[in-house]
């Protein structure tokens, strides 16, 4: 009997101290993916912070240059036609083309700077993502210079030799919303939510986009493709800046040189020098109003439009209301960094990843005092006049959501959806998990189930309070 007690006591024991194992490693794992989470979270918002203030620092250097611009406008008409000369405008023009096109890959370098400051390391899939757009650019942008014009000769060289330096000092933070311009935009083939929709047959996303039309369609008939390229190059495909070159709209000094008199650093001038604005007198320009020296750089307003349209979709639980003077979207700075997280149990890792939005702010001076950097009184033009930067939710970051630093996902845009455009269903990839969904989604009894769950429940997904997730809360923020 003794000896029977003795072994049931041993088993407890063994029992015991195999339960105390499982649930120490539990705890150390918990606390190493926390602590690989808070790692992500901080190299990332480091990382999309230092990349919009540079792209601050940019937008006020060509602000500046406007500026200067001006100057240099109003000293040659002043002087009689025959000894005016527009070269010097047109070097300006250039300076600005250089900022605009190359100056936001120094975006990426100062988010990786920042990013492996707090600990994140080189990521090998979003270095090769820079890498293979490299050979993309040199294969298809500079052969084809009608499709992929350049923003001056020799310009797509010198990118992508700077992307090139880049991807070899290794990427830690990759940019998340890249542009790129020889993509092909199918919606919603293209949108990673629509997958994320298939594969949590997450239904009420259909419902309160109004889409549930795309029910009736398999992949074949799903809305056609748009192609993605520019009639004209102005700005980068990484951390865009989304402004445009155009011609100045005056066409007598007064009222410009108003405006950049309330806004020109202090100083006067564009280059610390005492500035020549404030003694202007009207005058007419008489230029050609396509004459090149009149190219000035103005915000795109399919960019910087209203902000609080935005914030309304995207049904955030925001308190309060955005002031007016920063009522305005722009441009901003997505980055995605990756992270090891090691699961003891099974003695294996898994990859993280966390997303990081920020955006420069800014106000300027019109006659009324401080307002929106896209007055009607500036008529677009930009000025030096950013100040700030902030984190801000993914929703309403600049295309915060086409995940260009997610290998897996760029390869099924790049190469698995032209492929199936052309193709059909052959031209899915087996391997590829995003090809798994859609072939899902061309199973009809999927879609039949889809809409049946719809006709019984839309109901129940117009949900008029706090965010646009299931609950209520929100997945846009990271």
């Amino acid at each position: 009997m003794v000896k029977s007690q003795r072994g049931q006591v041993a088993l407890y024991l063994v029992v015991a101290l195999v339960a105390i194992t499982v649930l120490m490693l539990s705890n150390v794992g918990a606390f190493l993916a926390v602590r690989a989470k808070n790692h992500a979270m901080n190299a990332g918002d480091a990382a999309a912070l230092a990349a919009a203030r540079r792209q601050g620092e940019l937008l006020n250097e060509i602000g500046r240059l406007n500026i200067l611009h001006a100057e240099e406008d109003m000293r040659q008409l002043a002087m009689k036609p025959e000894f005016r000369d527009w070269s010097a405008s047109i070097e300006i023009t250039m300076r600005q083309r250089r900022l605009c096109f190359l100056g936001p890959l120094d975006c990426v370098r100062a988010a990786n700077a920042a990013a492996k400051a707090n600990g994140a390391r080189v990521s090998g899939e979003m270095s090769a993502i820079l890498r293979n757009h490299v050979a993309d650019i040199r294969a298809k942008y500079m052969q084809n210079p009608d499709l992929y014009p350049e923003p001056w000769d020799g310009a797509w060289e010198e990118y992508a030799s700077e992307l090139a330096s880049l991807a070899a000092e290794g990427i830690a933070a990759g940019c998340d919303n890249i542009d790129f311009l020889d993509v092909v935009e199918c919606f919603p083939l293209t949108s990673k939510s629509f997958y994320a929709m298939i594969e949590g047959e997450a239904w009420c996303k259909l419902v309160v986009a109004g889409l549930t039309l795309l029910l009736d369609m398999d992949i074949h008939n799903l809305p056609q493709p748009t192609y993605g390229g520019k009639s004209a190059v102005v700005n980068s495909e990484v951390c865009s800046l989304h402004l445009e070159a155009r011609y100045l709209p005056w066409t007598t000094t007064a009222e410009l040189c108003a405006l950049l008199v309330r806004n020109a650093p202090e100083g006067g001038g564009a280059e610390g020098a005492p500035g020549a604005l404030a003694d202007v007198v009207a005058v007419e320009d008489d230029r050609p109003m396509d004459d090149p020296s009149r190219i000035y750089f103005f915000y795109d307003e399919s960019a910087w439009c209203a902000w609080s349209p935005q914030i309304a979709r995207a049904n955030l639980p925001l308190v309060g209301t955005v002031k007016p003077e920063f009522d305005v979207r722009g441009c901003s700075s997505v980055f995605r960094v990756m992270e090891d997280i090691p699961q003891l149990l099974s003695k294996s890792t898994r990859r993280g990843a966390w997303n990081a939005a920020a955006k420069p702010f800014g106000t300027i001076e019109t006659s009324a005092g401080r307002s929106v950097v896209t007055h009607e009184e500036a008529k677009g033009l930009v000025l030096p006049s950013f100040e700030a930067v902030r984190l801000v939710p993914l929703a309403l970051a600049d295309e915060g959501d086409l995940s260009t630093a997610d290998a897996p996902w760029l390869d099924h845009v790049r190469e698995h959806v032209p492929r199936l455009l052309a193709d059909g269903v052959d031209g899915l990839s087996a391997s590829c998990r995003y090809c798994s969904l859609l072939n899902r989604w061309n199973d009809p009894g999927f879609r039949s189930r889809a809409a049946a769950w719809i006709a019984a429940n839309a109901e129940t997904c117009l949900r008029g309070k706090g965010g646009s997730g299931p609950s209520g809360g929100t997945s846009y923020a990271h």
